[in-house]
């Protein structure tokens, strides 16, 4: 470039000369003689300064030294730059990765001329570092953006893959849906597939499962996770496994993976610690979500005859007969009495443990493998619930002379007002009896009170029944005899009894003779007699709420003494019935009659004595009484400890 500048400015000087030569005097010439010194020596500084920044990016600067023959044949690239950089004491090499061989026959050529051709006819780059050459490959050209065949409209998915990274196909189809999926770092390989129009989720989800992944949900994220197929010793052709523990709650999908391989990724993810005492036989198929690991590693051992036992922060897993495997747990118990509960265990869950009654505690002590640990508890979990309470109000009048008219039931409507539910005194019914009632609206299926009462029956009144009883005020007419409150458990019988024992002398004379005298041997002895008001209730109460009530009430009542040292006739009235009602009806029983005939004689002092004439001085008065029992029951039904006053 240096000398064609030269031929250059010399041509151009050579045609315009004449043209000088005319118009400038010799001062002109001496004038252009220096300016054309002044020309040169810039051309020169301007060539030398174009030639260093060619150098640097493409072609080194020419070198002046001059090569008489260069000839290689099939020669290693690497090799003539050897032979020339060592010749001609230049500092050149070669990248790793350039890959040629040459064949060549240069005569008298210029050192740099001879190394840009060879760059330039083998695409190649020449670089210069400072005084540094160094030959390279050309870098590769960026590829045009890559078309993603994904669709997302209306919540459908529609994505063709052919052999393409997972993690930019999933980071794809992340950007375009919109949704934030997460892929794991184990995550690695290619998929393939076609999946059109499905809804997101489901269409993702076909696509990573036939690829070998398994995709997972939390809230509003999705994971990308691996499907670990299985292979070597205890593997079966189709097992595999996925397995995920987050925050101690495990899910995983087991098809035919080894017990082994299933317990190790478990521990592994969890972070646990775990000891074999033994080998673990046999393979695992099943799906969970959301299982805590305990539970987890209870429910796939169970099965197997394995067990497990956390002993600080590890875990022992082995056969269910390993000594070192046996636990031992306190099982408190909230409702149940501990007494009887070892009887309520299936057999073939006790005999392979060793139980314990703790009284003072309530609890049970359990000894034995965990998985029976855990049956016992799931057992006791079921049966230890709230034990219903049933409270009985029971009413006990007895009508003399009863007449159903005489007999009055005032049944108010309350017209969607709460009745009084307060203790009143009636008073203004019958005198001096304290009683509770409760209802709501009237009965309108009740029956004719005259049917209800007549003979052994019952008659069943709902809870919105407002009864009240209106007896005559003629204390002769009704008798209350007893207004027993009673509580007591579901299933449990409750006996409420109020009476009098009275005791009798009894003297017995027994003549006794022997050969010489005839006396009267006399023997006294005590007689108790009875007169009790009784009444025995057994309540079962259903799930829906119904409470069957088995009743067996029973009076005794003293009948007519004939001397004051005989003991009276005692007579007893009972019944046993079982009825279903519900939490507030009333259930009324009746038909228990009695009927009495009192005679009493009325004389004058010894007139009356007087045979035939002293029926003019007496009078007989003969008094049949006849009286029934009628026994209003009403159950309240609760769960609390306390019973509080039913509304």
């Amino acid at each position: 470039m240096y000398y064609s500048s030269l031929k250059y400015f010399h041509a151009e000087m050579t045609n315009n000369g004449s043209r000088i030569k005319r118009l400038l005097s010799m001062s002109g010439r001496i004038f252009l003689f220096t300016f054309s010194i002044f020309v040169l020596t810039n051309i020169h500084m301007a060539t030398s300064q174009t030639t260093a920044s060619d150098s640097d990016s493409t072609f080194i600067d020419p070198f002046n030294q001059v090569i008489e023959e260069l000839d290689f044949k099939n020669t290693d690239l690497r090799d003539i730059v050897r032979v020339l950089a060592k010749k001609y004491d230049i500092n050149v090499f070669v990248e790793n990765d350039v890959k040629k061989r040459l064949t060549l026959h240069l005569v008298n050529v210029r050192l740099g001329d001879a190394l840009n051709f060879i760059v330039e006819d083998n695409s190649l780059i020449l670089k210069k570092y400072g005084n540094i050459y160094k030959i390279m490959n050309p870098p590769e050209p960026e590829p045009p953006p890559k078309e993603w065949k994904i669709e997302y409209k209306n919540g459908l998915l529609t994505v063709d893959f052919k052999d393409e990274d997972i993690r930019k196909a999933i980071n794809e189809i992340a950007k375009i849906t919109g949704k934030t999926i997460l892929v794991e770092r184990r995550v690695s390989g290619s998929i393939t597939g076609m999946i059109n129009t499905l809804p997101f989720e489901e269409a993702l989800a076909h696509l990573l499962k036939i690829n070998g992944y398994r995709l997972r949900k939390e809230g509003t994220i999705y994971y990308v996770q691996p499907m670990v197929l299985l292979t070597g010793e205890g593997a079966t052709p189709s097992g595999s496994l996925w397995i995920t523990v987050n925050k101690g709650f495990v899910n995983f999908e087991l098809q035919n993976a080894p017990l082994t391989s299933v317990v190790d990724e478990i521990a592994r993810q969890a972070g646990i610690n775990f000891f074999l005492l033994g080998d673990l036989q046999g393979t695992v198929t099943a799906r969970v979500t959301n299982l805590p690991l305990e539970e987890c590693l209870n429910l796939i051992l169970l099965d197997k005859n394995y067990t497990f036992k956390r002993s600080g922060d590890v875990y022992l897993i082995g056969d269910k007969n390993n000594k070192g495997l046996i636990s031992t747990q306190l099982i408190e118990l909230k409702h149940l009495k501990v007494d009887g509960v070892i009887e309520m265990l299936p057999r073939k869950v006790t005999q392979n443990a060793e139980l314990k009654i703790i009284k003072e505690h309530n609890a049970l002590l359990v000894n034995g493998s965990r998985d029976v640990i855990s049956e016992i508890q799931q057992i006791l979990k079921d049966i230890d619930r709230p034990i219903p309470q049933v409270f009985f109000e029971a009413l006990v009048v007895d009508f003399k002379t009863f007449d159903v008219k005489d007999f009055s039931v005032e049944a108010g409507l309350t017209g969607g007002k709460t009745p009084d539910t307060s203790r009143g005194t009636f008073d203004l019914w019958i005198p001096g009896i304290d009683i509770l009632w409760s209802g709501a609206n009237v009965n309108k299926y009740l029956g004719e009170l005259e049917n209800q009462f007549r003979g052994i029956n019952i008659g069943r009144l709902p809870s919105d029944f407002y009864l009240r009883i209106k007896a005559l005020e003629s204390a002769g007419k009704a008798n209350i005899r007893s207004i027993p409150q009673i509580s007591t458990l579901n299933g449990h019988t409750a006996e409420l009894k109020v009476g009098e024992t009275r005791y009798f002398k009894l003297i017995t004379e027994t003549p006794i003779r022997d050969p010489s005298q005839l006396y009267i041997q006399r023997t006294e002895r005590f007689q108790t007699v009875e007169i009790n008001i009784s009444l025995k209730i057994t309540p079962w109460v259903s799930a829906s709420g119904e409470i069957t009530v088995e009743i067996h009430p029973e009076f005794n009542t003293p009948g007519e003494q004939i001397a004051i040292d005989v003991p009276p006739n005692v007579q007893s009235r009972s019944l046993t019935s079982t009825v279903r009602l519900r939490d507030g009806e009333t259930i009324v029983l009746g038909g228990l009659i009695q009927e009495v005939d009192n005679e009493s004689i009325s004389r004058v002092p010894i007139l009356g004595r007087i045979p035939l004439l002293g029926t003019l001085f007496r009078s007989k008065n003969h008094n049949k009484t006849k009286s029934e029992l009628i026994i209003y029951v009403t159950p309240h039904l609760t769960y609390s400890d306390d019973w509080l006053s039913p509304p």
